[in-house]
């Protein structure tokens, strides 16, 4: 006999499961999406159980209304899944399964909705005729390919690789054991950058030519979501390749997760329920008791750890996978003796312009976008500001435009200084608009092409661009972080990286973990196709320990000095931290605010838990509001997960009005 109560989970800031009364006709099983009165309308929720009775009178519940299709209901796994990044991203349930579903199946359908799934059902997916060369893999491949293989139930490893050393071929051999072992296995490969999608989907279509690959990232348009998630749901996708929110796919026969480029920070979320991609695809992975990879380069000093430690098996890969291709010789250049010009040194000039002469493409690599970080007046001092934010408004050439990359204010390029009348304004700086535009003015003849959030923004733009690269149409690459990550491009021989110091000289303990990681990545672009790379970075300080690591290609010597100096700060990874972060007009308010909450925190304190000061944030105000910052540390997770707890219900217990929320894990401060 079916149970008179029903348990919902919605997507709204509320305390537990919504009570409903149950319509047996309906059918509806845990983990079904169904159709509920919320307030005044109806909302998609997902059934978390069933009941005989409930804490409120059973004639003031509401009737389910009903169920939105037929579609299979979601996995005890993966309710388990979301449960637990709930708990532990202090959130609500419903708020992150709810969510995690493509819209399409978070509406409430319409009279089209019947068709508009079967369309959905009937998108065919991209398939690859093109022939492969599948290559050999040398004897470190093999082993971490035969050892792996042998993994049962939940077994965490991390495959440290330097660039080039062919961690996607190990990854594609894993998979094909993977179906030998089961035909009807699936397999989930996150990746970090929506531009590595297109390239690897296609290697893996090339593959696996019998095999359904579906993709899911922020780019695809909601129709594509909706059709990509419906086929892994169904079973009919074999291979998801994904970004970030992939880790809550349903994936009903999940075999295999992949964590490609693990170190990567994009694999945090900065915004609503603050999840960490990784660490939720090792939570799956022990849940579904499964195999898990993380690959990388530059492993994030936490893996590392936990593979020193044993928590992790660790296979290394020291050499390059093509065997004539050694990996790129790092040069320092001192800024302070040989000045730049333009921003290019003499030397560095000298290397362009003889890499150009042989036919080769160059990647000049530096990290700020736009053409200056500030305008400035000679005159007065005035600096370009933004009226809604602590921030500079970066000017932008090619619209002409101030432009605050925080809140997106942006006004045309006044002729006159606003504050004095002036004109003598000025641009200071450098962003990668005016390094295009000197490289233009130093190398006419060259085929330049800039590569970056603002020349990325179409939908498409950045695939077209990077195959443009790999086809050789492009002599100089000028571009952010998006060139340094995870492109095989054979042709580049030469890497400049123009100005590292900022990171250096951060007051962010994470800062040089981050600069060594993409000078890494960036150099691992160089020489990838036999003949050796060389890399060219203009510091004014070549003295530092990080380069003297870079330069030896010794990740792990870097490491453990870095896990050496946070162990002596008691730093993470070896303590816990959660950020309390409130918002509001008046700092002042804000960081009262903040004392209050300490004082509360202090009188539940329990254990190693600790407290700093409330501080203003970083960029203190950001669209006319005022943030501040408190921070929790404690010797462990589980300590600190214990105290947030308690913590966080005697705060919604006191009904502040302030807007406030807790990152836990937080990876920038």
């Amino acid at each position: 006999m079916a149970q008179s109560i029903v348990k919902v989970i919605v997507d709204a800031p509320l305390r537990g499961q919504l009570d409903y009364k149950n319509v047996p006709e309906l059918g509806l099983r845990v983990g079904e999406r169904c159709i509920v009165p919320l307030g005044r309308r109806n909302v998609i929720g997902i059934v978390a159980g069933f009941s005989d009775s409930s804490e409120w009178p059973v004639n003031k519940l509401r009737k389910v209304a009903g169920r939105p299709d037929e579609i299979a209901p979601l996995s005890e796994n993966w309710m388990r899944l979301t449960a637990f990044a709930a708990r532990y991203y202090l959130s609500r349930h419903g708020m992150v399964a709810v969510p995690a579903l493509p819209k399409f199946f978070r509406r409430i359908p319409g009279p089209n909705y019947a068709n508009s799934l079967s369309k959905l059902r009937d998108r065919k997916f991209k398939s690859n005729d093109a022939p492969e060369d599948i290559p050999l893999l040398n004897k470190e491949q093999e082993a971490i390919v035969d050892d792996f293989s042998q993994s049962k139930g939940f077994s965490p490893a991390l495959l440290f690789g330097v660039t080039g050393s062919g961690k996607t071929e190990v990854y594609l051999r894993l998979i094909e054991n993977t179906f030998k072992a089961d035909p009807k296995a699936q397999i989930l490969l996150m990746v970090p950058e929506i531009n590595l999608t297109p390239q690897l989907v296609s290697r893996i279509g090339n593959r696996f030519k019998d095999r359904v690959v579906a993709t899911w990232n922020s780019s695809m348009a909601e129709g594509q979501k909706a059709s990509s998630w419906l086929a892994c749901h169904e079973e009919r996708a074999s291979i998801l390749v994904g970004t970030r929110l992939s880790v809550f796919a349903s994936l009903p026969n999940l075999k295999l997760i992949i964590v490609d480029e693990e170190h990567d920070a994009s694999y945090k979320s900065h915004e609503g329920v603050r999840y960490n991609a990784r660490d939720l695809a090792l939570k799956r992975a022990q849940i579904e008791g499964i195999p898990v990879l993380l690959g990388s380069a530059t492993p994030s000093l936490e893996s590392y750890r936990n593979a020193l430690e044993g928590r992790f098996r660790l296979y290394k890969m020291k050499k390059r996978a093509v065997e004539s291709a050694e990996l790129p010789r790092i040069t320092l250049i001192d800024t302070s003796l040989d000045r730049p010009q333009n921003g290019i040194c003499s030397e560095t000039a000298e290397k362009i312009t003889d890499t150009l002469e042989k036919g080769r493409q160059s990647i000049v690599f530096l990290n700020r976008r736009g053409f200056a970080p500030v305008v400035e007046c000679k005159s007065c001092g005035w600096h370009s500001t933004c009226p809604h934010c602590s921030a500079y408004a970066v000017f932008h050439k090619t619209t002409g435009r101030l432009t605050c990359h925080y809140c997106g204010w942006s006004m045309k390029l006044p002729t006159s200084c606003p504050k004095c009348g002036s004109y003598e304004l000025q641009p200071v700086g450098r962003g990668t608009q005016r390094a295009e535009e000197e490289l233009e003015v130093k190398w006419p003849e060259a085929k330049i092409m800039r590569l970056d959030q603002d020349s990325a923004r179409r939908r498409g733009s950045a695939s077209r661009m990077l195959e443009a690269v790999h086809s050789g149409e492009v002599d100089i690459l000028i571009g952010t972080q998006i060139v340094a990550k995870g492109h095989d491009f054979k042709k580049v021989s030469l890497v400049v990286v123009l100005n590292t110091d900022p990171q250096l000289l951060s007051f962010d303990y994470r800062a040089r973990e981050r600069l060594f990681s993409v000078l890494m990545q960036v150099a691992g672009r160089a020489g990838r196709s036999g003949e050796q790379g060389e890399v060219l970075i203009q510091t004014k300080y070549p003295k530092d320990s990080l380069f003297r690591y870079l330069k030896d290609n010794d990740f792990e010597g870097f490491a453990q000095e870095e896990l050496k100096a946070r162990k002596t700060a008691s730093m993470t990874p070896y303590s816990a931290q959660a950020l309390m972060i409130s918002e509001g007009k008046d700092i002042r308010e804000v960081l009262d605010f903040l004392s209050q909450v300490k004082k509360i925190g202090l009188s539940v304190q329990t254990g190693s838990v600790r407290f700093y000061d409330p501080v203003p944030q970083t960029v203190q105000k950001v669209m006319d509001i005022e943030r501040a910052q408190l921070l929790i540390e404690a010797d462990n997770k589980m300590e600190l997960q214990r105290f947030l707890a308690v913590f966080t219900s005697e705060i919604e217990n006191r009904q502040f009005k302030n807007v406030w929320h807790i990152d836990v894990d937080p990876l920038s401060f």
